[in-house]
């Protein structure tokens, strides 16, 4: 069995330069519509500890907002033949990044 991938989903102040500094990628509320566009969305359950966990096509995302901000999510790919589409598209709507939490390299 295939071992799921980690992602860390961000944003960056230059979206062209993959040194600049990161930002948040918007207020929860402002998250939560923009991942919706995509068929993700929490699946009613109650929180833990503050995080809130994201439920889409192929994968898990999970968010621990800070003063009503959400810095970075951490996406695990559970299928990704279904995931890349969709986090591409975020991605790309958004001005987000993905990156692989083992080797840095950036993506979207």
């Amino acid at each position: 069995m295939a071992r799921n991938r980690q992602l860390a989903l961000i944003r960056l102040e230059d979206p062209d330069d993959p040194l600049s500094r990161a930002v948040p990628l918007g207020t929860e509320t402002e998250f939560r519509e923009a991942v919706a566009a995509f068929n993700t969305a929490p699946d009613g359950s109650p929180e833990q500890a503050g995080s809130t966990t994201f439920y889409g096509p192929g994968l898990v995302m999970e968010i621990v907002p800070m003063d009503g901000r959400v810095n970075q999510a951490l996406v695990t790919c559970q299928n990704e033949d279904f995931a890349w589409p969709v986090l591409y598209g975020m991605c790309r709507a958004n001005r987000w990044k993905l990156q692989d939490m083992e080797s840095g390299r950036m993506f979207g």
